[in-house]
Formats: structure tokens, C-alpha cells, sequence
């Protein structure tokens, strides 16, 4: 446990009755906050002001978390924030058939590039360019009943190529449900010359980002 952590964050909230600790793919510790008005985020990682900036700059445009807190606690970052009612698209896909699920990708993918990027302060835009998640991996979308909830782990949005999140977005696809599906997302997402060959070179593109990025 944070103490430290935990006692601000329940300066901030209602009384909290339970704090579990969240598995998580970044490198934030996480915990799940249980209130009687509902559940929240606590987020602690040396450096989560990315993620608040994006959040409240998306938070009129999307359905993202809303900003409840930020601190600095003995040289480490907490972020504090609402916590988006439903499963993400890994858990979903446990119910649903794997074309559902890449349909499903494909169209929230498709909403978020969507979003206008003047004034956006994180890129530049330019030909070709879109406001993209950065990580749009299954666990990053969030779903109740089969209907959309919103977006998390926005930390890494950006101004850039759209193919850096369908690179992610293949990736996982294989990750979570087996090869097969890279086309079939491409297809959905409204690519004309989608192939097998174009969404493995696009997957392999995401292998080589977490090399660099030291995850493999």
C-alpha cells in the first residue's frame, strides 16, 4: 500500500471503503478506489502531468476520466480520477465473437481521429496527421453492455500518423484473440487496400516501438 498516497486521495473523495491494487501494463501502480458515490483511479508514477494535461485538454471533445486531483508526493507523481463505468475490449472479447471485437476497435478508433486538432498543443499537425491515442491496445477502451464508455491510458495522445495506433491496435488484436483480425480491423476502420501482409507489417511496427521503448 501508499499510505501517503491514499490519504490525499481521501481528501479528495467521499470515504473510501476499499483501495485494490490494480494490475496494470504501464508503469504506474494503480488502485481502484470503492466509494459509496462510485469508484475512482489513483495513479502514482514519477511523471502523470502528460496524462492530466491530455485529459483535460480531450475531456469536452471525448468520453474520457475526469480530473478529481494532482499532486507531487516525495518526488512522485499522483493523479487522481474518475473511474469509467463498464470492461475494456480484452475483457469483452471473452464474450464476444473476435470480428465484433475488431469492428468495435476499428469505430472508436475512427471517433477519436476524428476529433479536430486546432489549438491541439501536443504535435503538429500536418498532411496525413490526426489526433491519436498512442496506445490503442484493447484495455485502453472501455465498454458497458456492448456500448461504447470511453477512453483511458491517454497519456501518450498525440498529433501523428494514424498507423501508429493501428499498429497497436493490430498488435493487441493478435495478442488478445489470435491471428486474423488485422484485415478485418483495417477493413472496418474504412483502409480500400487492406491486406494480410499490410496489417503484419503494421504489427511488427508495434514490436519494434517496444523495443525502443525497452518493453521487449
Amino acid at each position: 500500500m501508499d499510505p501517503d498516497f491514499i490519504d490525499w486521495a481521501e481528501q479528495k473523495i467521499d470515504h473510501i471503503s476499499t483501495a485494490e491494487k490494480e494490475r496494470h501494463g504501464d508503469q504506474s501502480t494503480v488502485y481502484r478506489l470503492v466509494t459509496q458515490k462510485g469508484d475512482y483511479f489513483l495513479k502514482i508514477a514519477g511523471n502523470l502531468s502528460k496524462e492530466k494535461e491530455r485529459l483535460e485538454w480531450i475531456k469536452d471533445k471525448l468520453p474520457v476520466p475526469k480530473v478529481i486531483g494532482f499532486t507531487n508526493i516525495k518526488g512522485n507523481d499522483a493523479l487522481l480520477i474518475s473511474a469509467i463505468d463498464g470492461i475494456d475490449l480484452a475483457k469483452l472479447a471473452k464474450q464476444c465473437s473476435g470480428d465484433k471485437i475488431a469492428e468495435k476497435l476499428a469505430e472508436v478508433l475512427r471517433l477519436f481521429h476524428s476529433v479536430p486538432v486546432k489549438n491541439c498543443p501536443f504535435g503538429v499537425s500536418g498532411p496525413g496527421k490526426v489526433l491519436i491515442h498512442g496506445d490503442a491496445c484493447l484495455p485502453n477502451f472501455i465498454f458497458k453492455n456492448e456500448i461504447f464508455s470511453g477512453y483511458i491510458d491517454l497519456g501518450d495522445m498525440r498529433i501523428d500518423s494514424p498507423e501508429i495506433d493501428f499498429a497497436a491496435a493490430i498488435w493487441s488484436l493478435k495478442y488478445n484473440l489470435g491471428p486474423g483480425y488485422g484485415k478485418k480491423f483495417l477493413t472496418e476502420y474504412g483502409i480500400t487496400n487492406a491486406t494480410e501482409e499490410l496489417a503484419e507489417r503494421l504489427r511488427l511496427r508495434y514490436e519494434d516501438m517496444q523495443k525502443e521503448w525497452g518493453l521487449k
